[in-house]
């Protein structure tokens, strides 16, 4: 889960997304099917079809040449670790993608006027400043959200790496 924020095009209302994408570390390619983003879709998915095909091949070839089985669990967690770094870049990618298509964010939104601005989608204008105050409020409120969700995200973290130690 990351910071929501709502865009408009021709009268139509759409989430768009800013920071880490907790759900896109966790669930891989369900993430762009369920915004509908069939780009991301394939591509994520065919991220996760190759490590499974690498990791079962693996495991076949194990078991068919009688060798010792060293490094399943190194497949599985590089595996895990490309879909956490994936993390880091699909909400950036997708409401980039979203306001190159034409989708903007409500005029009297200040919210997410302030937080667009301050992961440097939109430049600062004149007319369009949000006063320092709310917007220093609305940076606080969604920091302190986002360790919120950050210490969730360690706590599950350590238990989906537990089993690789044990």
């Amino acid at each position: 889960m990351a910071t929501i924020i709502r865009l408009e095009k021709d009268g139509y209302m759409k989430d768009a997304f800013v920071g880490y994408s907790y759900t896109t570390a966790f669930f891989n390619a369900f993430v762009p099917a369920a915004r509908q983003d069939l780009k991301s879709f394939l591509f994520m998915g065919g991220i996760y079809l190759f490590n499974s095909f690498i990791s079962n091949f693996y495991k076949i070839y194990v078991q068919r040449n009688f060798v010792e089985y060293k490094y399943g669990a190194l497949m599985s967690f590089i595996g895990l670790m490309i879909s956490w770094i994936i993390g880091f870049f699909y909400n950036k990618y997708y409401t980039q993608k979203m306001l190159a298509e034409g989708w903007k964010p409500l005029k009297d939104d200040e919210y997410s006027n302030t937080l667009l601005r301050k992961y440097n989608f939109l430049e600062y204008t004149d007319n369009e400043l949000v006063s320092d105050e709310r917007a220093k409020e609305i940076l606080d409120e969604v920091k302190k959200t986002e360790k919120k969700k950050a210490l969730m995200f360690v706590v599950a973290a350590i238990i989906q790496i537990l089993p690789y130690w044990l």
